[in-house]
């Protein structure tokens, strides 16, 4: 923190209460009084801090008010509610505060607050107490905020501001890491494909008609969700560090398929209303360090079942349907030999067991 709390919540303070002032001749919507302030409350109090307001919607959840960065590095978000209704998730009276807290269960790193009261919450939990300041800063300014309620504020605000994204060791912890942020993305698609106007639609008319005439919305978003992941995530295997710049590029000399739907489905106008679980979902996949996850596992391919893992974490549910299971490889060998033994003895067909190399390629052109 570059600058006390205590000062910085003096204009942060003059502002809310001109505001509010004001809002009997100028009538407004109370959260939206508080977006300026906010904004300039984070900017000022750390070095290298830049908030955003992010693009209003109707609908619950499909994106908080503010979106954080320190350093270039996406760090967090701010919902942002009227004064009164307070930081306490828990507590929400109104459906459309209860249906946005539920959506943003996933989110990792999430600031609440109606200008009095200030939260934060990591995937659906809150991290330490509510702060509440002692007055009504509506009406009192930065006094309404004791020494006390700053030292309080303080902590919280550091700790918002410091969030990093946990760097797994292990494809489980990996998959475990990054379920929740995938059903961020998959929920904010489906909250997009409600307007019929929106690019997330249009998008999902034009997968129907060329890939499955029969999804519904739901499975769109899933389909979505899961393939954006699934790309972001070889990109950065094969290299790449700045996955909103780099992922299709890099995709592009060994899987050129995936590399041409990746475009498709980030195209720009889709991207924005799904920005904030997209942003997420990226930072968190650009810590991943894919050598570390080699670390002990010798020439275990530790990819291998990371999906079983994925899909427990993600839709349990959608894991049963699918029949997701890890089948240990032993018993893969034995099934294999016992068919290549059938072709061979039953069939007269000379196919197993299927060589591996050059011989594979040159006997049955596959890879």
């Amino acid at each position: 923190m570059t600058v006390p709390v205590r000062d910085a919540l003096s204009a942060f303070g003059a502002d809310l209460a001109r505001n509010f002032a004001a809002a009997s001749t100028v009538p407004a919507q109370a959260e939206d009084q508080l977006k300026a302030p906010v904004k300039a409350l984070l900017e000022e109090i750390a070095e290298g801090v830049v908030a955003r307001t992010e693009a209003s919607s109707d609908e619950p959840g499909v994106r908080p008010d503010l979106g954080v960065s320190v350093g270039g590095a996406l760090t967090g978000h701010v919902e942002l509610k009227a004064p009164g209704k307070g930081a306490d998730a828990t507590k929400f009276k109104d459906e459309h505060d209860r249906a946005q807290f539920k959506r943003l269960a996933g989110h990792p790193n999430l600031l609440y607050t109606d200008g009095n009261d200030w939260a934060l919450y990591r995937k659906g939990a809150r991290v330490g107490n509510v702060v509440r300041a002692s007055g009504d800063v509506t009406t009192q300014g930065a006094a309404a905020y004791t020494d006390g309620d700053c030292a309080a504020l303080d902590l919280v605000l550091r700790d918002f501001l410091g969030w990093e994204p946990i760097v797994p060791r292990s494809p489980k912890a990996l998959a475990e890491l990054l379920a929740p942020l995938t059903r961020l993305l998959r929920e904010g698609v489906e909250v997009a494909l409600a307007s019929p106007d929106s690019a997330l639609a249009h998008l999902a008319r034009e997968w129907r008609d060329v890939f499955f005439p029969d999804a519904d919305d739901a499975q769109f978003a899933d389909a979505y969700a899961q393939t954006v992941m699934y790309a972001l995530l070889l990109a950065r295997v094969e290299g790449a560090a700045k996955l909103e710049r780099e992922a299709a590029d890099r995709l592009d000399e060994k899987h050129g398929l995936l590399a041409q739907v990746l475009r498709v489905l980030a195209q720009p106008q889709a991207r924005k209303e799904v920005k904030a679980p997209a942003e997420l979902l990226e930072r968190t996949i650009e810590a991943v360090d894919p050598a570390a996850l080699q670390t002990g596992e010798g020439e275990k391919d530790v990819w291998l079942y990371f999906y079983e893992d994925f899909l427990a974490a993600y839709d349990p549910k959608l894991r049963k349907q699918s029949g997701v299971y890890y089948t240990p490889a032993e018993v893969v060998q034995a099934q294999v030999k016992l068919v290549a033994e059938l072709l061979r003895e039953r069939f007269d067909r000379d196919l197993g067991p299927i060589p591996v190399g050059r011989e594979r390629v040159e006997r049955y052109g596959l890879f």
